[in-house]
């Protein structure tokens, strides 16, 4: 039994799984880092994630348009994004506390609004909404091996990869990503160098909304296709732990989105077996989370100690 689960993680199934987990994981990657780069602690990405997830298939059902639903979505992302920002950058108020708050009654409040519409407290599934499908590429689906990785994937995760080629050319090729990184290095040195910070710092929140967003309709559009409770269940986290292992560095950001999708790849195949209690073998990923992210720490404390890099 142990033999055969052990061999399934060698094959094309288990790749193609990793890759369809690290989609909504690279969306709430991208989400926090592009706050981070413009000096804005966003930690509420997780919320948006399930706001949005909710949004589309509501949007969707209630319009009988796949696309008007993820409008909508993207549109409530991006609306509390600017919630995060009136409160943060009007009011003063602590960006962290705020991102505490809002994830703190997201769950509460989608299954209201869930409940408000199918009298149900558990999932959409009633609404019976229209979602995205895969896309079979021509050409590319005859490939061998490379064909399965490249084509029938969901709609959503092309958009991912569109989107992480898009991110890293602004970034890091264009001069507003430059004007953005540096809000983020040194906001009173931006300042005085002629920058405006805050519309800089305001159009970072949108857009991590925006992503924020698409990944919560990921699960809710493409991979579930239904709004289930609690069916973000920690990958907004996790996205935000790898924006902190990254530490600025865009490539061990989609590393560390990617190894955080294998664990919970590894969390699925195990948790079929009755060999592991399930309890334990769910708390994988975020095992993996933690053990990581204190890695990650020892190494930036010993290269403070050595004097490679200054303290913030």
């Amino acid at each position: 039994m142990l033999s055969n689960i052990i061999s399934s993680l060698f094959t094309m199934g288990f790749l193609l799984t990793i890759l369809r987990l690290a989609t909504p994981i690279l969306f709430a990657s991208i989400a926090a880092f592009v706050t981070a780069s413009a000096g804005v602690a966003n930690i509420a990405v997780e919320s948006i994630m399930t706001f949005a997830a909710l949004a589309g298939i509501l949007g969707s059902y209630l319009t009988g348009n796949v696309w008007v639903g993820i409008i909508f979505g993207l549109f409530i992302g991006v609306l509390t994004s600017l919630l995060i920002a009136f409160f943060s950058m009007r009011l003063g108020a602590d960006p962290i506390l705020i991102g505490i708050a809002l994830n703190t009654f997201a769950n509460s409040l989608s299954i209201f609004f869930l409940y408000l519409f199918t009298g149900d407290k558990g999932s959409s599934a009633s609404l019976n909404a229209p979602t995205l499908g895969s896309i079979d590429i021509p050409l590319l689906k005859d490939i061998p091996i490379l064909g399965s990785i490249l084509s029938g994937q969901y709609v959503l995760t092309y958009v991912c990869w569109i989107l992480l080629i898009v991110l890293f050319i602004m970034i890091y090729k264009t001069p507003l990503g430059m004007r953005m990184r540096a809000c983020g290095l040194n906001a009173d040195a931006a300042k005085t160098a002629g920058i405006n910070v805050g519309r800089l710092q305001l159009f970072s929140l949108v857009l991590s909304g925006l992503f924020a967003a698409l990944g919560g309709m990921y699960l809710s559009m493409n991979s579930v296709r239904m709004f289930t409770k609690g069916m973000v269940s920690g990958q907004g986290w996790m996205g935000i732990a790898a924006n902190g292992i990254a530490n600025g560095n865009y490539v061990m950001l989609l590393v560390s989105a990617v190894i955080f999708s294998v664990f919970r790849a590894i969390s699925i195949i195990f948790s079929q077996s009755a060999l592991f209690p399930v309890d334990l073998v769910s708390a994988v990923p975020y095992f993996a989370v933690f053990f990581f992210l204190t890695i990650s720490s020892i190494i930036s404390y010993l290269r403070i100690k050595s004097g490679r890099v200054e303290e913030q």
